[in-house]
């Protein structure tokens, strides 16, 4: 079996979603499944958005029911956590400080989960939902300059910066775009450019998008968060300004490529880091790009790419790991060590990643953009 076919295997059969009717939490998705522990972490709202998202592509490809049917299982208990919290919270399992705070990138996520999956079905209800999330985040989330408030306790209804990376204002905020705009509502539009115009305020003159304003870390995740928001919107409003950003973003990442293919998780940061999952964001950019405009410095980047997360899947006999990716290699004092944690958001990342370079010569821009996730 191929790397695709392992990765899509281990979608369907590794239960990194639960599938189980009986489960009160089926249609859930875990963050990871941890080898070392032989155990699945918690159950990851964001994650579960992109899963649908992840059964739209597959159901493209593929015209299979069974993609349907998941993505059902998954979109009712998204639905489920929105109406017991009153938002999409960070996460469920024995940690209560998970179900303390709402995100309003995770929200975003799944509201785009519940656009796809609309887009299947047509049933007004995931319509609904989609809005009452977008909603939040048009009228709660977005600052007059266009930057997203990253997280609000969900007591409380107030919002604060955590100290960790994902809890500040940031580059990423960007791709909420993507959801405001698959709506297809004038007032979300305005809010979507509003966002995107942000763009100027976090792309260094390099092309890499700083991770927060005035700071000199860049996270490639992140980054390539901002570009995905960028190119969307271009697809949507063709502005040229925000194609010309992700140009400039993927001409500066791809000067980073080291030799073995990857290109470090963080810059001007003291965690070392090669991580698959932001490698295949940048694929799927490099692919969709260079159906606009060719460039063969793009396509060669992203086979090395490519090569790379390749050598990050596994091949344990355990089903629950066979055919994911380990999340990274990351730099301790005794070298560089493999995390052996088979990641969720690396495979959906990945498979439409490998998907889109086996099939490269028979896809269009405009054919593709729409499934980007």
């Amino acid at each position: 079996m191929d790397s695709y076919g392992k990765v899509k295997n281990w979608l369907l059969e590794s239960g990194i979603c639960i599938l189980d009717t009986s489960d009160p939490n089926v249609g859930a998705v875990h963050s990871f499944y941890d080898l070392a522990n032989k155990e699945f972490s918690f159950l990851y709202p964001e994650i579960t958005g992109y899963y649908i998202s992840t059964m739209n592509f597959l159901y493209n490809q593929e015209n299979s029911q069974k993609y349907v049917d998941m993505a059902r299982l998954c979109v009712s208990w998204l639905i489920k956590i929105y109406d017991t919290y009153g938002g999409i919270v960070m996460g469920i399992d024995s940690d209560k400080r998970k179900t303390e705070q709402i995100f309003s990138f995770d929200s975003a996520m799944c509201a785009k989960g519940l656009l796809d999956f609309y887009d299947i079905t047509k049933e007004q209800k995931y319509r609904e939902y989609s809005k009452k999330i977008l909603d939040w985040i048009v009228e709660e989330c977005v600052n007059d300059a266009g930057t997203v408030k990253p997280v609000m306790m969900q007591e409380t209804k107030k919002f604060f910066e955590s100290a960790m990376w994902y809890g500040k204002t940031s580059c990423f905020g960007i791709k909420l775009a993507m959801a405001l705009l698959d709506y297809g509502d004038a007032k979300y539009r305005e809010i979507a450019t509003k966002i995107c115009e942000t763009y100027k305020k976090f792309q260094n003159e390099n092309g890499s998008f700083a991770l927060q304003l005035g700071s000199k870390a860049v996270n490639l995740h992140s980054h390539a968060y901002a570009m995905e928001g960028l190119l969307y919107a271009y697809s949507v409003i063709r502005e040229e300004r925000y194609l010309e950003s992700v140009q400039k973003g993927l001409d500066w990442a791809t000067s980073q490529i080291d030799e073995d293919g990857s290109i470090p998780l963080w810059f001007n940061f003291n965690y070392k880091s090669k991580a698959a999952y932001p490698l295949a964001q940048l694929i799927r950019l490099l692919v969709l790009v260079n159906k606009i405009t060719p460039n063969l410095k793009y396509i060669d980047a992203a086979r090395k790419l490519t090569d790379f997360i390749v050598s990050l899947q596994s091949e344990e006999k355990d089903k629950r790991a066979n055919g994911g990716f380990y999340e990274e290699f990351y730099k301790s004092i005794f070298g560089w060590k493999k995390r052996t944690r088979v990641n969720s958001w690396t495979y959906m990342f990945a498979l439409q990643a490998l998907n889109w370079m086996e099939n490269y010569e028979n896809l269009s821009f405009e054919n593709s953009i729409k499934y980007l996730y």
